[in-house]
């Protein structure tokens, strides 16, 4: 589970794997329902999202996502001003505060996406096979890609922001250091 707090409002993310659409055994009915493209059929992660104000639910939803799994952390959702940004497998959804409405989602990752990052106006997002930066409306600015994935096999930090790049490794342990303009500015 993770918690955002924006303005008056908690913001409250879990993951619901038990979750089936259309079901009469669910825990939680949630108001909306958002699908990546074959979850419906095949679901792989399931996110819940309810917006809480002095201690009651006002609105919810569930997003629904197929490929590679996706689990809620501290980095796997953040709030920019009046929008939630939220990995679910493949695609990044935003939606509108306080009334959850989806605003836009975009599958840039063939795999999977592990965390989100804001980057002055924009958003870095660190998937499987790839780093991208996405501008406010969803649109890809660039993408980058390794020889490997973006996945650490003994806890090594594999992404890292830092002021002046972003530090990689990739599962063959390949270092890269791109600017923010997904430029290869070293590797080793």
């Amino acid at each position: 589970m993770n918690r955002h707090q924006f303005k008056d409002l908690t913001i409250e993310l879990i993951d619901e794997p038990t979750y089936t659409f259309n079901s009469t055994d669910n825990k939680f009915i949630y108001s909306k329902h958002y699908f990546v493209d074959g979850a419906k059929e095949y679901p792989t992660s399931k996110h819940g999202i309810k917006v809480y104000q002095n201690d009651q639910i006002i609105d919810s939803c569930i997003v629904i996502g197929s490929g590679g799994a996706t689990g809620i952390h501290q980095n796997s959702s953040l709030i920019d001003n009046d929008q939630l940004l939220l990995c679910c497998c493949d695609t990044i959804f935003c939606l509108t505060l306080p009334n959850l409405e989806l605003k836009w989602k975009i599958q840039a990752d063939q795999a999977t996406y592990f965390q989100i990052f804001k980057q002055q106006d924009e958003y870095i997002i660190h998937g499987e096979l790839q780093i991208t930066k996405l501008d406010k409306n969803g649109s890809k600015k660039w993408e980058f890609g390794g020889a490997d994935i973006f996945v650490s096999k003994d806890n090594e930090e594999e992404f890292k922001i830092e002021k002046d790049g972003i530090l990689l490794t990739d599962f063959a342990k390949t270092k890269y250091k791109i600017d923010f303009d997904g430029k290869l500015i070293w590797n080793t």
